[in-house]
């Protein structure tokens, strides 16, 4: 008989699977038309997202045989660092966003998260006695999540700025925090999130939006999307909305896509899959022996939902930036991010209690 320690959540790993065979055939639908108008091959998307599924998938399994995830705490400031620094010379160097390294092009910021919560799992671990003193405890892994939020921000990422920080604040709010220590943070951040809409006139524009000042022509379309979808959508590769009147159909808005094609049916078939993935790594996290892989499992399965749960929030209106929908939209950063936060999840189940799989 095999003992926990030599098994992995299948459930979690065959969720994972099955969004990234969704999320091939929805970029390949997204892109259809837009890939033969411009570069006269209708594959063109597909090929790449094939590519990068592919090598998230081998990414994953690599981290499940290899890794053994307590090893991540002797790594744990070097990862933050490394990440800091690409996002320090994105700025230098890059784009916005994207920082070019020989044939690579990278987002950052997508692996800077995850950096993040490694490190903090790390230090609320070490650091628990201490996590009651606001100077002390408190103060330095707020600071941490600051600086990432930071960086991201100047990058005119506004959404995944936002993810960031509310990701890192419920890790170290799950490691013990004082619920006041978090509510002062909430509540000073509200007057620095206000400043910050208001620095961009493209995001004044989107909030007002909200109030009723004129509805952004993306998210008209995106709601368009969905409310042709009905309850069994228009068909496998019927979209309308992806022939140019959706922009980036194939990656943030790519919820409006399934919905069109697939329905309110297909839609909540997708957001099962992903309730399972959540539900999974909760009790991964509740079953794991040691803190740093409670810790490391809650802030991942967190930041998973909290990014799918926005993706989803844009398509049907919130005013923010579009962002990647997990294992579904056409990305490479974001793709094999993702499946590195997954494997990681994944071996840390190799390591649980008895977890009924």
């Amino acid at each position: 008989m095999r003992s926990p320690e030599q098994n992995i959540d299948r459930i979690l790993l065959g969720s994972v699977i099955i969004l990234i065979i969704i999320g091939i055939w929805l970029v390949f639908s997204a892109t259809i038309y837009l890939a033969d108008l411009k570069y006269k091959s209708a594959f063109y998307y597909l090929e790449r997202h094939i590519l990068r599924s592919a090598l998230g998938l081998l990414v994953m399994i690599l981290l499940i045989a290899l890794l053994d995830y307590r090893k991540l705490r002797e790594y744990a400031f070097l990862i933050f660092g490394v990440a800091v620094i690409l996002m320090v010379l994105t700025l230098i160097f890059g784009g916005k966003r994207w920082l070019k390294i020989g044939p690579l092009i990278l987002q950052p910021s997508e692996f800077a998260k995850l950096a993040m919560l490694i490190y903090l799992a790390h230090l609320v671990e070490k650091n628990r006695e201490r996590l009651g003193s606001f100077k002390l405890g408190f103060l330095p892994l707020i600071s941490v999540v600051f600086l990432v939020s930071a960086l991201t921000l100047v990058q005119k990422s506004f959404t995944m700025s936002f993810l960031i920080f509310i990701s890192g604040l419920f890790l170290i709010y799950f490691g013990g925090a004082r619920f006041r220590h978090i509510a002062i943070v909430l509540i000073a951040m509200v007057p620095l999130g206000v400043f910050a809409v208001l620095l961009e006139p493209y995001r004044v524009k989107r909030l007002l939006s909200y109030f009723g000042e004129g509805m952004p022509y993306q998210t008209m379309q995106s709601l368009i999307g969905l409310g042709n979808g009905g309850l069994f959508g228009v068909g496998p590769g019927h979209s309308r909305q992806r022939e140019l009147f959706l922009p980036l159909a194939y990656n943030d808005y790519i919820f409006s896509i399934l919905g069109e094609e697939y329905g309110f049916i297909g839609a909540l078939f997708v957001l099962f899959i992903f309730f399972v993935i959540f539900y999974r790594g909760f009790k991964i996290a509740e079953s794991v022996y040691d803190d740093f892989g409670k810790l490391l499992a809650s802030g991942i399965t967190f930041m998973i939902f909290l990014t799918t749960l926005v993706h989803i929030g844009v398509a049907l209106g919130l005013p923010a930036t579009g962002i990647p929908l997990p294992f579904i939209s056409y990305g490479g950063s974001s793709m094999i991010a993702n499946c590195i936060a997954v494997g990681i999840l994944l071996n840390i189940s190799k390591q649980t209690k008895t977890l009924k799989r």
